[in-house]
């Protein structure tokens, strides 16, 4: 039964069809045989009280008198009633009239209070009303059976009527076309005519759709033999590309080994010459094996593209820059790019020589310097008589004028300074800027600490004038300077700049705006050269 539901829709929507309806129809059956039972309920309530009314005037003159025959013959009337059990008046004096059968517990009573005939606030006595319990459970039931009758005609009626509408206006014309589409076998000109009746419904939609949908599959058939030639037209184009593109592409097998690469490949990596010879990135390039080992586990971690650049030298150093690209393509497999691109780096490293200039003050910046100092310490060490001396210099009281006058100021401030640096400096000596308010001077040649600390005291002597400023405001600012010499002593650019360094900070610590030498490694060996009229501390 399952098999056959699933295999017809109309037997699928007969069973919906008469599951709901039967649903349905049961919630209207019990909606309705509660209702009618209510409704029996309230008539028996409106006769049982009719009949009081009607017995009331009599029972009060019975009762008024203690007429227990009159109240007798009173009864008599309500015990001819089938929906009237036993019926009593009472009195305060007890039981006056009965009629009737005996008491049953389980029967509804209904007690209705009688007043004097002279008086309607006294009352004589109660009559009390039995009824037929199991008469009225009879009634209940037939009116019950009566409504699920007719909700069940009416539910049958509705589910046969749903089943032949669903019937002849879904199920068979879907049927139809069914057999329809099987006898179409993808000729072109195919089609399912739209059953009658249905040119504008869903059903009529449904064929004119698969009608094109037909007539589309045609179509790709028809056209797939060219679109196959198509392809291997540009199969043949994309391989003329690849075998004359100037970048190297190259595939990796799952353990890493080339497995194909164009001519440009060849070129740029110097291999592999031999087709059948299939060798590892790492055996092609050994000298870069690390790290091109380092990008293909980058490409593994992160499952997309990396690429790296590579620096190669030849027997005699002449230095060649390649870079790598690659891509994962799935099951451990790669795609891969090879450029060389040692023009790019060396424009690079042109651009990089336009890079070492200070922007604010025109002077050496921290790389320019950099360059500066290594070449001089390099002179120095192939010549010790080549010596020379390097002053740190730091503005005292600069920051007060960018708090106070603002960071245009300031940059006024700095390029007066750095004007006045150069005003005493020589060709030969060399001035930069390390950042902010630090600067840094080589005097060239000059090993004397006597005749260094005197030019340095000059120039502090010219920092310290005042500097006129926009709005005609005036700014003065110090110098602290540490500075060392660089003579017999063979050592390092950072450790000679860490002794300049050292010396201006004690500069600072005792004051500011001095000139401090510091020739030795330990601070026991520091000069302090102050002016007399500037050996106050400031």
């Amino acid at each position: 039964m399952a098999f056959a539901l699933s295999r017809k829709i109309g037997l699928r929507t007969a069973a919906i069809v008469l599951a709901v309806s039967g649903v349905v129809g049961v919630g209207f059956t019990i909606g309705s045989i509660q209702y009618q039972q209510e409704q029996e309920r309230a008539e028996v309530n409106r006769q049982v009280e009719t009949l009081l009314d009607a017995i009331s005037g009599t029972a009060s003159a019975a009762c008024f008198v203690s007429d227990k025959q009159l109240a007798s013959e009173t009864l008599a009337g309500l015990g001819g009633t089938r929906i009237i059990h036993r019926a009593a008046i009472r009195t305060r004096e007890g039981v006056m009239a009965v009629a009737g059968g005996r008491s049953m517990p389980s029967n509804p009573v209904i007690t209705r209070a009688v007043n004097s005939p002279f008086s309607k606030t006294e009352t004589v006595c109660q009559i009390e009303v039995e009824l037929n319990d199991s008469h009225l459970r009879q009634r209940r039931f037939d009116v019950a059976s009566r409504t699920a009758a007719m909700q069940g005609l009416q539910v049958l009626a509705v589910a046969i009527a749903v089943l032949l509408a669903v019937a002849m206006a879904v199920t068979r014309p879907i049927r139809r076309i069914s057999l329809e589409l099987h006898r179409i076998e993808g000729r072109p000109g195919g089609a399912v005519a739209i059953p009658p009746g249905h040119e504008h419904d869903e059903l009529g939609s449904l064929v004119v759709d698969t009608n094109r949908l037909i007539d589309g599959m045609s179509r790709l058939i028809t056209s797939e033999r060219h679109l196959r030639e198509l392809r291997e037209r540009d199969e043949q184009r994309l391989r003329l590309i690849i075998e004359n593109a100037e970048t190297g592409i190259f595939t990796l097998d799952a353990e890493a080994r080339m497995e194909s690469w164009n001519p440009a490949c060849v070129r740029v990596l110097g291999g592999p010459t031999r087709h059948d010879a299939h060798p590892t990135l790492e055996e092609l390039l050994p000298e870069l094996a690390a790290q091109i080992a380092a990008l293909r586990q980058r490409v593994f971690e992160r499952e997309r593209s990396a690429s790296g650049d590579f620096e190669l030298r030849d027997a005699i150093g002449v230095s060649r820059w390649i870079q790598l690209v690659l891509t994962p393509s799935g099951e451990g497999t790669m795609q891969g790019l090879a450029n060389d691109i040692t023009d790019r780096k060396r424009a690079e490293a042109e651009a990089q020589e336009l890079a070492v200039t200070d922007n604010l003050t025109g002077v050496l910046n921290r790389l320019g310097f950099e360059r500066a100092l290594k070449d001089r310490v390099a002179s120095h060490a192939r010549d010790r008589q080549d010596g020379f001396t390097i002053a740190m210099i730091d503005l005292d009281w600069f920051k007060q004028v960018n708090d106070t006058y603002g960071h245009d100021a300031g940059d006024h401030v700095l390029r007066t300074v750095s004007a006045r640096l150069k005003r005493g400096l020589r060709r030969t000596d060399t001035l930069a800027r390390l950042g902010g308010d630090e600067f840094v001077i080589v005097l060239d040649g000059v090993t004397d600490e006597a005749t260094a600390v005197t030019i340095l005291h000059k120039i502090r002597n010219t920092v310290l004038e005042p500097i006129e400023l926009d709005g005609g405001a005036i700014a003065h600012v110090g110098a602290s300077i540490g500075l060392t010499i660089a003579n017999d002593e063979l050592c390092g650019a950072e450790e000679l700049l860490r002794r300049a360094d050292v010396a201006m900070y004690e500069v600072k610590k005792a004051g500011r705006n001095d000139v401090r030498v510091t020739s030795f490694p330990h601070a026991a060996n520091e000069t302090s050269h102050r002016s007399p009229a500037d050996s106050r501390t400031i």
